[in-house]
């Protein structure tokens, strides 16, 4: 396979930033709420604390071998046919993350602005769009999810107007639903944080030391923590337990509440944005789910490849428009996720260390 353009740090920065905030951004509170109720900002913080340890095991993994990705030095780790089960079997999880972030998106789109338009007609522009930007080298990828990271600081803005309304009673008393319930609830955030594992194929394409790579991989991470945690605090900040159960998706319904002199209905200015977000998360997988059927064929680019996942992707995606079957596929997905996340590249990382492999030594 042809090598793509190098990326800077910064680049990989806003990469690995704008593919873990996907599709989860809206569900995320209910999500933690379920299993640490109010104190699901607290499972938040925990979880990107597991994670920062997740990507710490991965620049080590990838540091050994500085210029080849997980496709190529897993072969040199675990064997031939092994390292090539083990490329199936990421990029199946690759293209398995983006049909369940376009069927999300197209359900919430659905429900909240579009219930008469067909999903189909949704879906077959996303990929098209997706597509479009992917088929290229990952130097343009970069640029357009460095441009869409500027949309994070709506994010931010759009919450302040909620500031005098917040409840503070309903978050005390602080972790009173103990470190069993929190801990659990940070268990059910896997998937939501997923998209570091990017790092494992983009490492050798990024310029810089490894230092670097690292310090912008834990800072993507750090910043999703961030934002994460502040969602589910001011959702637990505006609605009560009770309504916290009935509430799927509380980031929108908070916005809901909001009214500008300028925007009566900032939630679905809101949505257009989440929109950009999922449509990088799509493209993220979307790349290295082509590249790796790319290196299991053989080829010489990733286009092809990319066409062939494009046109499969669009009939699963809308194959399912029930949206709690859809969040109970995303928690199996969650568990699915920890294998590919952490379980893996420690068993990678061992067997490196035991059999003393580095790319100068192979």
């Amino acid at each position: 396979m042809k090598s793509p353009a190098t990326i800077s740090p910064v680049q990989l920065f806003f990469i690995l930033l704008q593919t873990q905030i996907g599709v989860g951004l809206l569900s995320l509170p209910y999500t933690v709420h379920e299993e640490a109720g109010k104190d699901g900002w607290i499972a938040v913080l925990l979880a990107g604390l597991f994670v920062q340890g997740g990507i710490a095991l991965m620049w080590l993994l990838s540091s050994r071998f500085p210029g080849l990705t997980l496709y190529d030095f897993a072969p040199l780790l675990v064997g031939r046919i092994i390292g090539t089960v083990l490329t199936m079997m990421y990029t199946l999880f690759f293209f398995a993350m983006v049909c369940h972030q376009l069927s999300m998106f197209l359900a919430i789109s659905s429900n909240w602005a579009f219930p008469r338009t067909p999903h189909v007609v949704f879906a077959v522009l996303s990929i098209a769009v997706a597509v479009y930007l992917v088929k290229e080298n990952l130097r343009v990828i970069a640029r357009f999810h460095v441009l869409a990271s500027f949309l994070l600081v709506s994010v931010l803005f759009v919450f302040l107007p909620l500031i005098p309304h917040f409840e503070i009673q309903y978050l005390l008393p602080v972790a009173s639903n103990g470190v069993e319930a929190i801990m659990k609830g940070s268990g059910k955030m896997v998937n939501a944080f997923s998209g570091f594992e990017l790092l494992l194929y983009l490492y050798p394409f990024t310029e810089g030391s490894k230092t670097a790579k690292w310090k912008a991989a834990a800072g993507a991470n750090a910043v999703v923590t961030v934002i994460y945690a502040f969602l589910a605090f001011v959702a637990s900040a505006v609605f009560t337990s009770k309504e916290m159960k009935l509430t799927p998706e509380p980031v929108l319904y908070v916005l809901k509440e909001v009214e500008l002199i300028v925007v009566e209905r900032i939630d679905l200015l809101f949505l257009t944005i989440w929109a950009v977000f999922v449509l990088t998360t799509i493209m993220s997988y979307l790349y290295v789910a082509s590249t790796g059927l790319t290196h299991l064929l053989k080829a010489k680019e990733h286009r092809k490849s990319l066409y062939v996942l494009a046109v499969l992707v669009i009939p699963i995606a809308i194959a399912n428009e029930n949206r709690e079957e859809l969040m109970e596929i995303g928690g199996k997905l969650n568990n699915v996720s920890t294998i590919f996340l952490f379980f893996i590249p420690i068993v990678l990382l061992i067997v490196a260390l035991i059999r003393k492999k580095r790319e100068e030594s192979v």
